[in-house]
């Protein structure tokens, strides 16, 4: 058994997720597992489709085995993204390799990549850069092109930026798992045109929003799947969020992962102008907080997520869905995990106090995510879920 880990949002899960799982079982691994995230994520916004729609999709078209990312490190920057992505998987005790797409395609260049920017010659650089206002990764990016402009180069693409940050975390976790890359075919992140079969994630989900076909874009299996599913949209819980950035204190605010620098100010002097989310986005950003940052550090303060909930490495190992091969990967895990492998909330009452508050948290999440979707559902809906066996 050879194992391979993904970590990804599958929002949705798309033909080119489906060419990554593919690309790894030509490598020679004869199972994938996945860790993705919960019922929001990395945009700071809920996910177009519930966790366990988006588990069964990629289980019918690639995956193995899928496990959870909590809320708490999905909705965060790259790095503790990464971090804890990387700690759920290193936590099995049996996964061989980190595999991911990037747009460099060079594993070792990547890792080459990391250690520079972790490095202590970078820190000064980076410090005489931030001086400027701007954000931490142009600093960064305008720091490195300073000692090697090819490593630079590599970091102005996101899926570069991710795998660069896998590298760190694998390093950091003196971790046995190898990172191994593709480079990505089709379209690039975010990109509003299609080819070839390949759409990127955030035009699909305008497809699938606006009721056009995406079937030439996913697989057919993901395609059923989504067919009838129920859609989240933040627009269902906007008014409520713009009730808490209105009456939030800025104490409660610089609580959140990601705030410095006086900004929690900022937004709420935004919050008093705005009528509308992408307003309240638009009049806080700033050169040093992008909108994507202001986007999560809002919707962190609305699930009532901190910076100190952040600092919890990832402690527990949630299965969401498996196949009989992923069954294989979880038997495999009771001999070698390090980290407590959950199938059923019960099991988290035997677990410590930080475990159980980043699940509480996931709960909250999926409470709060039931009222963005049309079929809203009562509270509780976490602590019942089971997983999806295919």
């Amino acid at each position: 058994m050879k194992i391979a880990g993904i970590i990804a949002e599958y929002n949705p899960f798309h033909n080119g997720h489906a060419f990554l799982a593919e690309k790894a079982r030509e490598a020679g691994f004869s199972h994938v597992v996945a860790v993705m995230s919960g019922n929001f994520v990395q945009r700071g916004e809920p996910a177009l489709l519930h966790h366990s729609v988006r588990t069964r999709a990629a289980l019918e078209c690639g995956a193995d085995l899928v496990l959870q990312l909590p809320a708490v490190y999905a909705v965060s920057g790259a790095q503790s993204f990464a971090q804890a992505g990387v700690e759920i998987l290193n936590g099995l005790g049996c996964v061989d390799s980190l595999v991911f797409g990037s747009e460099c395609g060079n594993a070792e260049k990547i890792a080459a990549v990391s250690k520079m920017i972790y490095g202590e010659e970078l820190k000064p650089l980076i410090a005489c850069e931030l001086e400027k206002g701007i954000t931490f990764a142009s600093a960064r990016e305008n720091a490195l092109r300073k000692i090697n402009p090819e490593y630079a180069d590599i970091i102005q693409s996101p899926n570069n930026i991710l795998g660069v940050e896998y590298a760190a975390a694998i390093d950091r976790l003196k971790s046995p798992i190898t990172p191994v890359t593709f480079a990505r075919a089709g379209v690039s992140h975010d990109s509003e045109n299609a080819a070839g079969g390949f759409a990127s994630a955030s035009l699909i989900r305008e497809k699938i929003r606006a009721g056009e076909s995406i079937e030439a874009f996913v697989p057919e299996k993901a395609a059923e799947i989504y067919r009838n599913a129920d859609i989240a949209d933040i627009a269902e819980i906007e008014n409520a969020i713009l009730y808490r950035m209105r009456t939030v204190t800025a104490q409660e605010l610089a609580n959140a992962p990601d705030v410095s620098e006086g900004i929690e100010n900022r937004i709420i002097s935004a919050a008093k102008q705005s009528t509308s989310l992408e307003e309240l986005y638009m009049l806080a950003k700033t050169k040093r907080y992008t909108h994507a940052r202001i986007r999560r550090i809002i919707l962190n303060c609305f699930l009532n997520v901190t910076a100190e909930d952040l600092k919890i490495p990832a402690p527990y190992i949630r299965v969401t869905g498996f196949n009989e091969r992923g069954a294989q990967i979880i038997r495999a895990a009771k001999a070698s995990a390090s980290l407590p492998v959950i199938t059923k909330a019960a099991d988290l009452a035997k677990l410590d106090g930080r475990a159980q508050r980043i699940f509480l948290l996931e709960c909250m999440a999926g409470d709060v995510y039931s009222l963005c979707m049309k079929n809203r559902m009562p509270c509780g809906t976490e602590k019942d879920f089971r997983p999806v066996i295919i």
